[in-house]
């Protein structure tokens, strides 16, 4: 198995843990990069399969935060545990 095939099923665990549906990975600018997005809350996640010494190989806030589901569409309002929308 190749490192970035690798590293993308590592990160698709780690979302799917947090609770994420996440798309298909879409490759950018060569083929050891890669991203997603949460299908429900739009949060990212970003692979890279030969980052630079002081990078890391998989970020994104997918992996570090738990799906907050639909986003609270009224003014200045980040909030969803309220359910008030």
């Amino acid at each position: 198995m190749r490192k970035i095939e690798r590293l993308k099923r590592e990160a698709l665990e780690s979302c799917r843990f947090r609770g994420h549906k996440m798309e298909h990975f879409k490759n950018y600018g060569n083929i050891s990069k890669a991203y997603s997005q949460c299908k429900v809350c739009l949060e990212t996640v970003a692979i890279n399969a030969y980052p630079l010494p002081n990078s890391i190989e998989i970020g994104g806030e997918a992996v570090a935060l738990y799906c907050r589901g639909e986003v609270c569409t009224r003014p200045l309002c980040d909030c969803v545990e309220c359910r008030e929308c």
